[in-house]
């Protein structure tokens, strides 16, 4: 990829708003993309110094982009001012602006899956996590909170079909230009930008997590990347298809469906689990699937058939070619498998799996419409993929735009930004080892993990789930997620996060336990011997994925669209 330039004639009514923003001299961060020098820390209450609806015919030209509609609401019991509008070329945006509490910062929210909402939340700081607890200055109104919808309103993919530039602004421009647009609109609105600038994101919210500290060091004072997406073109495109196609007999019916989860799921536990009933590490863990394994003959819940086992083993050791080489970082954890319904398994009789499962539907999406220059001819299914190292490489060809892999985070450093990722060990959607991978070659790229803390920190979290999905809770066990009083804590008084604490709200084994302790993940410490099936992997891409400057950047010429790897201008 490194050596790759590509054209694409676009239609000549659209911008692409990487080319503009650069056009339009805007950087970003707290400085110039909020019209001046950063503003000091707040004492108390900032009052606004122009009435809500007046924002309504605030011209944004400059930075691309439009208010359509300015009015005050009432969200928390807090007033706020709300305005909506959009970016160049169509994405979405709502940014609320206190009018009576705001105390000085600002808070952009990341997004999900292929995105297509831009409605923010105040009770989830990352907006779509679903078990980020509240933080008060964001549900009490002390912050201005905005997102997008990365471009495109709705789900699915059909948007990117025919659009090159809709797959740069979902791959990387779009949370750059709302940072630039929101800090405008603080500054007019209250006649200064924020003190402080902080991102939350989850899933592909952490993929645009990590993507603005790679590509736009300088929008953000502090960023949280949970779950990241970020090598997403091996993630989307061969893991998520994997666990279809890895449980589908030659007719496309599934083989192994969710009823089996719990007994397969209390057997990892009896295995690998603490006193507590905590999986700590699923690289520790020896579990081997034909322990379950049903009587010659049998069928039931309770138990495995022999081509249960092998799907089994498929999906723990994650997408792989003809010679055994690993496609991803990984499979399945142990200790996810109550989550696999809904996300990767369907319940017996589901004859619209494998569409109708998030994942195996996302990477359909992806692989149709977002994969590749050229679309696959229409009617291209999954059982028409093939799991290569030569697709493997191909996938990156665009996936430069989606990856955020990039370890090379010097820039972001050097500027004083802070840094928290955090992962759950059972994560279904992505599995974990990727972060670690990454978080490595963090490490690598910086020097040593003396540099790489003194800006970052890694929580890996035992039991943690992607997501409450289809299912009741959050993990085995379930916690309370929250990392923003840590970040903005360390951004503001330079108070560099330790052991925290998450309280546990539910599990399924074990002794009584009030809440897990979490260390910063050592990114130094070797891998535990190999065990079970989450151990040993070997990805072909752990090299050449990731690595420094290894992203596209991709520029309007007139009517042509070039990317290529070199940074923008």
């Amino acid at each position: 990829m490194a050596s790759l330039t590509t054209r694409l004639s676009l239609r000549p009514l659209l911008l692409a708003a990487s080319a503009l923003l650069v056009a339009t001299g805007i950087s970003g961060g707290s400085t110039a993309a909020a019209g001046g020098t950063a503003a000091p820390p707040a004492a108390g209450v900032i009052q606004p110094v122009r009435t809500c609806p007046s924002l309504a015919s605030l011209d944004l030209a400059s930075v691309d982009a439009r208010v359509e509609r300015a009015a005050p609401v009432t969200r928390n019991g807090r007033d706020f001012c709300d305005v909506t509008g959009y970016m160049s070329p169509q994405t979405h945006f709502q940014v609320l602006l206190p009018t009576s509490t705001w105390r000085g910062n600002y808070l952009q929210q990341g997004c999900g899956g292929l995105c297509g909402s831009s409605v923010v939340s105040l009770d989830d700081p990352s907006r779509t996590s679903g078990y980020q607890v509240p933080f008060r200055p964001v549900s009490e109104g002390e912050m201005v909170v905005a997102a997008d919808d990365q471009g495109h309103a709705g789900g699915g993919g059909l948007w990117a079909k025919d659009d090159p530039q809709l797959r740069v602004v979902f791959g990387y421009t779009s949370e750059h230009s709302m940072a630039v647009t929101a800090k405008r609109l603080i500054s007019a609105f209250y006649g200064r930008g924020p003190a402080y600038s902080y991102f939350d994101g989850v899933s592909d919210g952490g993929r645009m997590a990590l993507d603005l500290a790679q590509r736009y060091p300088a929008d953000f004072d502090g960023i949280i990347a949970g779950a990241p997406a970020n090598n997403w073109a091996a993630l989307i495109g061969l893991l998520e298809t994997w666990q279809a196609r890895a449980n589908m007999t030659a007719a496309g019916d599934p083989i192994l469906t969710a009823e089996k989860m719990p007994a397969l799921h209390a057997a990892v536990m009896k295995r690998c689990a603490d006193r507590n009933g905590v999986l700590r590490d699923p690289r520790k863990c020896d579990f081997d699937p034909a322990s379950v394994r049903c009587p010659t003959g049998a069928n039931r819940d309770n138990c495995l058939t022999p081509r249960e086992v092998r799907v089994v083993r498929d999906l723990y050791r994650g997408p792989r070619d003809a010679k055994g080489r690993h496609l991803y970082d990984g499979g399945q954890p142990y200790g996810s498998e109550l989550a696999w319904k809904g996300w990767l398994l369907p319940e017996r009789g589901d004859t619209a799996w494998p569409a109708n499962t998030f994942g195996p539907g996302l990477g359909l999406e992806y692989m149709r419409y977002l994969a590749f220059w050229n679309n696959p001819p229409a009617g291209w299914d999954l059982r028409d993929m093939r799991y290569t190292k030569k697709m493997h490489d191909r996938l990156q060809r665009v996936g430069g735009i989606y990856n955020a892999t990039n370890p090379d985070l010097e820039p972001f450093r050097a500027r004083g930004g802070k840094l928290i990722i955090y992962h759950g060990w059972a994560d279904e959607a992505i599995p974990p080892f990727g972060t670690v991978n990454y978080y490595r070659a963090v490490t690598r790229a910086m020097g040593s993990t003396a540099t790489t803390s003194s800006f970052s920190r890694l929580y890996m979290v035992p039991g943690l789930y992607h997501c409450p999905c289809f299912q009741p809770h959050d993990g085995d066990p379930a916690t309370a997620v929250q990392f923003l009083p840590q970040l903005t804590d360390w951004v503001e008084h330079n108070r560099a996060p330790g052991t925290v604490t998450l309280p546990v709200t539910f599990k399924t084994t074990g002794e009584p336990l009030p809440a897990l302790t979490i260390s910063p993940f050592d990114p130094s410490s070797p891998d535990p011997a190999p065990a079970g099936l989450n151990s040993n992997y070997r990805y072909v891409g752990l090299r050449t994925v990731y690595r420094p400057s290894n992203q596209l950047w991709c520029e309007q010429r007139g009517r042509t669209m070039v990317c290529g790897p070199e940074e923008r201008p």
